[in-house]
């Protein structure tokens, strides 16, 4: 590294990069279950997983601006991520039978 700066830049860069692994794999979707060795296979369940990653961070957002926070977690703090908070949010509209949003916007 050319500074300390820039490893501080890159260090961070990392530390988003083990949050989405992890919750693609321990914390989340668990696709190291799944075994798969032929490369087309895991190509197109990593897409799946990704736009249903996407799709969970969206509810987690929705959980936040629409007050379910207090509701599916602890009413003095929130310490989840918003893909913690969106699984949350999922597991408690299938739950309760309350219908699922399902659009989001993705803008470039």
């Amino acid at each position: 590294m050319a500074s300390a700066d820039e490893a501080c830049r890159l260090y961070a860069k990392r530390f988003r990069i083990e949050t989405f692994f992890s919750d693609q794999k321990s914390r989340g979707f668990h696709l190291h279950k799944s075994h798969l060795s032929d490369p087309m296979r895991l190509s197109r369940l990593l897409m799946a997983a990704c736009l249903a990653y996407l799709w969970t961070v969206y509810l987690g957002a929705l959980c936040e601006q629409d007050g379910w926070v207090r509701i599916i977690h602890r009413s003095d703090r929130c310490d989840l991520s918003l893909f913690k908070l969106g699984l949350r949010l999922l597991d408690y509209f299938l739950n309760e039978d309350l219908s699922i949003p399902v659009a989001f916007c993705v803008s470039i």
